[in-house]
């Protein structure tokens, strides 16, 4: 095992991460369209080391960005979306300065949490930037969320799953039956998660592909950023 991702680990149990996204996820309930809880967070987790492993990321290297992806959303404090990016890398600075570490990993982690709701510019951020965007399902969505125009129809994806084959990046949104793709596709959001595909496959050299329960049709597909 790593050290990096002994750390990981050993954070992954941290109360301290762990109380602060109960208090986020406790703000959220009221005003929230969808969490940033810690379920959400091991989504996000567990879709970077999906790619990691399909990307051939090294195993230093993917426990780092898993623990950019358990401090990414750590700034939503109060629930407050707005800038929680900036005080997500702040925490993750204060936090890692204390732990085992080599600066250049705490960097690349810190520099990816500061991008991970932007242009990311690194090789990390642009990953974790994906797996936050991708994590667009019913168990994320509150109350308030499902009674929003577009962002209501992210209650009808169930589960996501990733591929690389061929030199092409497919992602396949599985659903169940009830979405609308064309609301969906006019709500902005749904604009930067295929934003965030694009990048990544672009980053990496891939082409890609976005489905939906399997299906590349017509008014169901985006393909290299186009909607079809």
């Amino acid at each position: 095992m790593s050290s990096l991702q002994s750390i990981y680990e050993q954070m992954s149990n941290d109360m301290e991460i762990i109380e602060a996204y109960s208090l986020i996820a406790s703000a959220e309930d009221i005003e929230g369209y969808a969490t940033h809880d810690i379920n959400h967070v091991n989504r996000v987790i567990n879709n970077c080391i999906a790619i990691s492993r399909l990307l051939a990321i090294s195993e230093d290297d993917a426990a780092a960005i898993k623990i950019a992806a358990l401090l990414h959303d750590i700034g939503c404090v109060n629930g407050e979306k707005e800038g929680h990016a900036k005080r997500s890398a702040e925490w993750a600075k204060r936090y890692l300065q204390d732990k085992n570490m080599p600066q250049p990993d705490i960097d690349k982690i810190i520099i990816a949490v500061g991008e991970h709701s932007g242009d990311a510019k690194s090789t990390f951020g642009k990953i974790l930037l994906f797996a936050d965007k991708i994590d667009i399902c019913a168990e994320r969505i509150l109350p308030r969320g499902l009674k929003l125009v577009g962002n209501r129809q992210y209650g009808h994806i169930m589960a996501v799953e990733i591929a690389i084959e061929n030199e092409e990046l497919t992602i396949d949104f599985l659903t169940d039956g009830e979405i609308d793709i064309a609301e969906m596709n006019e709500y902005y959001f749904t604009v930067k998660v295929f934003q965030g595909i694009a990048d990544l496959a672009r980053h990496f050299g891939l082409s890609h592909k976005i489905m939906f329960d399997g299906v590349d049709a017509i008014g169901k597909c985006v393909r290299n950023n186009r909607f079809l």
